[in-house]
């Protein structure tokens, strides 16, 4: 298994969970969604978003799949769903770090 290449998809999926956050971000900072407060339906609503986007990202895009290039041989599909719930798990981090910033909670 090649070691380096692994840290290098892990460091690419790092990269594209903030920009899908901020994408994320963007849609629920609509003046008209503003009005809205933020409870467990919306917070559940952008969960699933984040959680559709990442799965569709990592199928049509090999480069973000945690296990390609590594020597390491495991169904397409399972290296497809572990990747997009690595992404997911990466994008809530970056949105806890930036509501931490933010002062958010």
């Amino acid at each position: 298994m090649n070691g380096d290449i692994l840290l290098q998809n892990l460091i690419n999926i790092f990269i594209i969970s903030i920009i899908l956050e901020a994408a994320v971000m963007a849609i629920f900072s609509v003046s008209a969604l503003r009005g809205i407060n933020t409870n467990r339906a919306v917070e559940s609503t952008r969960d699933i978003i984040i959680i559709l986007v990442a799965f569709f990202l990592c199928f049509k895009v090999q480069d973000l799949r945690v296990f390609s290039r590594t020597g390491l041989e495991i169904p397409k599909m399972l290296d497809i769903v572990i990747s997009s719930l690595v992404l997911t798990r990466m994008t809530m981090f970056v949105r806890t770090i930036l509501s931490r910033m933010k002062g958010e909670e």
